[in-house]
C-alpha cells in the first residue's frame, strides 16, 4: 500500500527537530529560539517541515488526502491554499515559541518565507516585490529580474538545480495538458496570476531556462496610453475613431512593446454592447477579467486546431473576433475571421518592418499549406487586413510607443500589395507626422460602421497634416 511519504508531492529530507533542538540546548516545548544567534533560516525551514509532516502522519486517510490536495493547490499558486499553509506554519511557530526577523527581506513574514522556501517559489518570490517589473528569468540557479527595463542578476541563487526543477514542476502541474521532456523540451503556460511562463530544458537549452512575463498595466484606456506617452495626447480621438470604425487591425511590433496592452485598449474603446469572441492558445488576454461588463466568449485551442475552431466560433453570436497572438498557423484563423466573420478583427504579431507584413504572413500560410499559390495568398492577406498599428520600445524597454499606423490594401490593376502610412513617429525630430490619404475603399467600410467617427477621423488627420505632413519625413 502506498505510504504517505510516497505520496508527498515534494521529496522528503530526513530531519529530527527534537534532536536538533536538544543539540542546541533548547527545550522543544517552551523555550523561545533566538534565530539570529542560534541557527540559520534554512534550519528553521527543516524544523517546521518535519513538524508538519509528523502532524499529517497522525491524520486519518481522508484528512491526509485533503492535506495533500491543499498542498498541491498551494504549490501551483492557489491563494487560499497558500494562506492555509501559512496559517499552519504560524501555528507551528507559536507552538515552539519561535520568533525571529532573520529571514530574507523579500518575504512579508517568517511564515510566508518558510512556505516559499519549502513548498513555494523560493527566491523567485522576490520578483513579486517589484510590481512594475514586466519580466523575470531563471537561468540555471541564477535569478534575473527586469528592473527599470534592464535585467539585473540578483545576489541570491537557488540552493540547487533540484529546487529549480521543483519550481518548474509546480508551474507545469496546474496544466494537465502540459508536456515537458527531452522529446518536448519547450513549453509555454499561463500562471494563476495571468503571467506568461516559457520553460526550456535540455537538450534544447544548455541550462534550465524559465522566463516570466506579466502585464503591469491595469487601466486600458487611450487616456492612460497618452499618460504613458505611448500615443500623443491630442491623438486620443484619432485612435478612438480607428477602433470604433471597426477595421481589421494588426497590432505589430517587437517583443515587450506593449502590443497586448494596446490591443486591449482598442477593444475597450469599442461599444460595450458589442459581443466579443476571443480565440487563444492560452488565456493570456483575460478579457472578461478586465471587462466584466461585456459579453465575451473566451475559447482556448491548441495551436494545430486554431483554424479548425474558427468556423465553429463564427457561428456563435459575436460582433468581432480577437485572436490573442498570431505566429504562424493562427493567421489562417485570423483570415477566416476577416473573410467570413464580422469586421473589426484584432490580433497581435511580432514584426519590425510594417511594410513587409503581407509577405511575411503569406510565407507563414504557405509553410502550413504548401499546395496553395503564393500570389493568391498574398492577395488574400492584403485584401483582408486593413491597418497595421506598429509598436516599438527603446532598448531598455522603459518607453513604449506607437511608431506608425499603416493602411494595407490590394491594387487590382497592378496586382500587388499597397501600403499607405497614415501616422509615423520620427525619432530624429521626436514628433509625429500625418497623412489623411485613406483609401476610398477603407473609408467607405469605416463609414458604414460608424459614419460620425469615420468623418471625424478624416477631419482630425487633415488638421494634423497641415502642421505636420507625412511628406516632410519623406523629403527629409
Amino acid at each position: 500500500m502506498e505510504t504517505l511519504k510516497e505520496k508527498q508531492i515534494l521529496p522528503e529530507k530526513p530531519f529530527d527537530p527534537s534532536e536538533w533542538l536538544s543539540s542546541h540546548g533548547v527545550k522543544s516545548d517552551t523555550s523561545t529560539i533566538n534565530l539570529s544567534s542560534k541557527r540559520n533560516f534554512k534550519e528553521l525551514c527543516s524544523v517546521v517541515k518535519a513538524d508538519l509532516d509528523k502532524k499529517v502522519e497522525g491524520f486519518n486517510g481522508k484528512e491526509q488526502e485533503d492535506w495533500l490536495q491543499k498542498q498541491h493547490k498551494a504549490i501551483i499558486g492557489d491563494l487560499s491554499s497558500v494562506q492555509y499553509f501559512v496559517n499552519q506554519i504560524e501555528q507551528t511557530l507559536r507552538d515552539r515559541n519561535v520568533s525571529s526577523t532573520d529571514y530574507p527581506d523579500y518575504y512579508n513574514s517568517l511564515s510566508e518565507a518558510i512556505f516559499h522556501e519549502v513548498w513555494g517559489r523560493g527566491i523567485l518570490q522576490k520578483w513579486y516585490h517589484y510590481p512594475e517589473s514586466e519580466a523575470a528569468c531563471i537561468i540555471g540557479t541564477e535569478l534575473w529580474l527586469d528592473i527599470d527595463g534592464q535585467f539585473i542578476r540578483q545576489q541570491e541563487r537557488f540552493e540547487s538545480i533540484d529546487k529549480v526543477k521543483e519550481i518548474r514542476r509546480a508551474f507545469t502541474m496546474r496544466d494537465e495538458n502540459a508536456v515537458l521532456n527531452s522529446q518536448n523540451p519547450e513549453l509555454e503556460i499561463e500562471h494563476e496570476d495571468g503571467s506568461r511562463i516559457t520553460i526550456i530544458i535540455k537538450p534544447r537549452g544548455k541550462q534550465e531556462y524559465i522566463m516570466f512575463r506579466r502585464f503591469t498595466v491595469k487601466n486600458f484606456s487611450l487616456e492612460q496610453q497618452a499618460e504613458f506617452q505611448t500615443i500623443a495626447k491630442e491623438d486620443v480621438p484619432i485612435f478612438r475613431a480607428l477602433s470604433r470604425t471597426m477595421p481589421n487591425i494588426v497590432v505589430a511590433g517587437r517583443v515587450r512593446s506593449a502590443k497586448s496592452t494596446f490591443l486591449k485598449t482598442l477593444i475597450q474603446e469599442r461599444k460595450t454592447e458589442l459581443v466579443i469572441a476571443s480565440l487563444e492558445k492560452h488565456f493570456e488576454l483575460s478579457l472578461k477579467k478586465h471587462m466584466p461588463e461585456r459579453m465575451i466568449f473566451e475559447i482556448q485551442v491548441s495551436e494545430g486546431d486554431l483554424h479548425k475552431a474558427t468556423p465553429r466560433l463564427l457561428r456563435m453570436e459575436h460582433d468581432f473576433l480577437v485572436i490573442g497572438e498570431c505566429r504562424s498557423l493562427e493567421w489562417e484563423a485570423a483570415l477566416l475571421a476577416c473573410e467570413r466573420g464580422e469586421r473589426g478583427m484584432l490580433t497581435t504579431y511580432h514584426i519590425t518592418d510594417r511594410h513587409a507584413i503581407v509577405n511575411q504572413i503569406s510565407r507563414h500560410l504557405l509553410d502550413e499549406f504548401p499546395q496553395r499559390r503564393p500570389n493568391m495568398e498574398i492577395e488574400r492577406v492584403a485584401r483582408n487586413i486593413d491597418l497595421i498599428i506598429h509598436m516599438s520600445t527603446d532598448r531598455d524597454r522603459r518607453k513604449k510607443r506607437v511608431v506608425g499606423v499603416t493602411e494595407v490594401g490590394w491594387d487590382d490593376e497592378l496586382k500587388k500589395t499597397i501600403t499607405q502610412d497614415l501616422i509615423l513617429w520620427d525619432k530624429r525630430t521626436q514628433k509625429y507626422y500625418y497623412s489623411s490619404n485613406i483609401s476610398e475603399r477603407l473609408f467607405h467600410l469605416m463609414e458604414e460602421e460608424d459614419q460620425y467617427e469615420a468623418l471625424r477621423l478624416i477631419s482630425l488627420l487633415k488638421d494634423r497634416e497641415k502642421n505636420s505632413p507625412l511628406s516632410a519625413i519623406e523629403k527629409g
